[in-house]
Protein backbone atom coordinates (compact mmCIF):
# COMPACT_ATOMS: atom_id res chain seq x y z
CA UNK A 1 0.00 0.00 0.00
CA UNK A 2 2.22 2.52 0.63
CA UNK A 3 4.97 2.45 -2.53
CA UNK A 4 1.18 2.54 -4.40
CA UNK A 5 0.00 5.47 -2.45
CA UNK A 6 4.27 6.98 -3.07
CA UNK A 7 3.49 6.76 -6.94
CA UNK A 8 0.32 8.20 -6.68
CA UNK A 9 1.86 11.39 -4.82
CA UNK A 10 5.00 11.46 -6.92
CA UNK A 11 2.32 11.79 -9.76
CA UNK A 12 0.41 14.42 -7.90
CA UNK A 13 -2.59 12.43 -7.68
CA UNK A 14 -2.84 12.37 -4.12
CA UNK A 15 -1.45 14.18 -0.72
CA UNK A 16 -0.64 13.01 2.40
CA UNK A 17 -1.95 15.25 5.55
CA UNK A 18 -1.12 14.57 9.16
CA UNK A 19 -4.21 13.34 10.94
CA UNK A 20 -5.51 16.35 13.36
CA UNK A 21 -6.92 13.92 15.72
CA UNK A 22 -4.22 11.45 15.98
CA UNK A 23 -0.41 12.53 15.60
CA UNK A 24 0.59 9.06 14.38
CA UNK A 25 -1.32 8.85 11.73
CA UNK A 26 -1.81 10.60 8.29
CA UNK A 27 -4.91 11.30 5.67
CA UNK A 28 -4.81 10.78 2.09
CA UNK A 29 -6.80 13.14 0.10
CA UNK A 30 -6.98 13.33 -3.85
CA UNK A 31 -4.90 16.49 -5.47
CA UNK A 32 -7.27 18.65 -7.58
CA UNK A 33 -5.21 16.75 -10.17
CA UNK A 34 -5.76 13.48 -9.01
CA UNK A 35 -10.33 14.68 -9.00
CA UNK A 36 -9.98 14.61 -12.70
CA UNK A 37 -8.51 11.42 -13.37
CA UNK A 38 -11.44 10.04 -11.44
CA UNK A 39 -13.81 11.97 -13.12
CA UNK A 40 -12.47 11.20 -16.39
CA UNK A 41 -12.17 7.43 -15.52
CA UNK A 42 -15.34 7.05 -14.40
CA UNK A 43 -16.90 9.28 -17.48
CA UNK A 44 -14.90 6.73 -19.83
CA UNK A 45 -15.95 3.58 -17.65
CA UNK A 46 -19.79 4.51 -18.11
CA UNK A 47 -19.19 5.29 -21.68
CA UNK A 48 -17.55 1.81 -21.99
CA UNK A 49 -20.77 -0.33 -20.12
CA UNK A 50 -23.12 2.00 -21.94
CA UNK A 51 -21.52 0.76 -25.41
CA UNK A 52 -21.57 -3.02 -23.83
CA UNK A 53 -25.18 -3.13 -22.89
CA UNK A 54 -26.42 -1.45 -26.21
CA UNK A 55 -25.84 -4.64 -27.85
CA UNK A 56 -28.93 -5.76 -25.45
CA UNK A 57 -32.58 -5.62 -26.02
CA UNK A 58 -34.54 -3.76 -23.08
CA UNK A 59 -35.23 -7.31 -22.19
CA UNK A 60 -32.25 -8.25 -21.77
CA UNK A 61 -30.43 -5.52 -20.12
CA UNK A 62 -33.63 -6.13 -16.91
CA UNK A 63 -32.89 -9.56 -17.27
CA UNK A 64 -29.38 -9.10 -16.62
CA UNK A 65 -30.33 -6.26 -14.36
CA UNK A 66 -32.87 -8.99 -12.07
CA UNK A 67 -29.58 -11.86 -12.23
CA UNK A 68 -26.64 -9.03 -11.17
CA UNK A 69 -28.68 -8.08 -8.14
CA UNK A 70 -29.40 -12.06 -7.29
CA UNK A 71 -25.73 -12.70 -7.29
CA UNK A 72 -25.07 -9.54 -5.06
CA UNK A 73 -27.66 -10.30 -2.41
CA UNK A 74 -25.79 -13.82 -2.43
CA UNK A 75 -22.72 -12.68 -1.67
CA UNK A 76 -23.26 -10.27 0.69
Amino acid sequence: MTNRLDRLEADGLVERRLDPTDRRSLQVALTGRGRKVVDAAVTDHAANESRLLSALTPDERETLDHALRALLRAIE
